[in-house]
């Protein structure tokens, strides 16, 4: 005859789970000195895009239209 150990309640359960999941996901959530870097770039130039994006709004049609026509000879 074998013997077969207890269930575990339910709460035990998932106080296991989080003591499993917890530090895998913290681990995960770390960023190498590269990945802050560029991700401190993105920021920035979310920033510089929404300034800009609320210029351009901002501008009458007339200035934005030549605005494009000067940024097309450019490239």
């Amino acid at each position: 005859m074998t013997i077969q150990p207890a269930p575990l309640p339910l709460a035990s359960l998932a106080v296991l789970a989080l003591a499993v999941v917890l530090p895998l996901t913290l681990g995960a959530c770390s960023r190498s000195p590269k990945e802050q870097l560029a991700f401190q770039h993105a920021e920035e130039q979310y920033q510089i895009n929404q300034r800009n994006a609320e210029l351009a709004r901002s501008r009458p049609e007339g200035e934005a239209a030549g605005e494009d026509e000067r940024s097309r000879e450019r490239d």
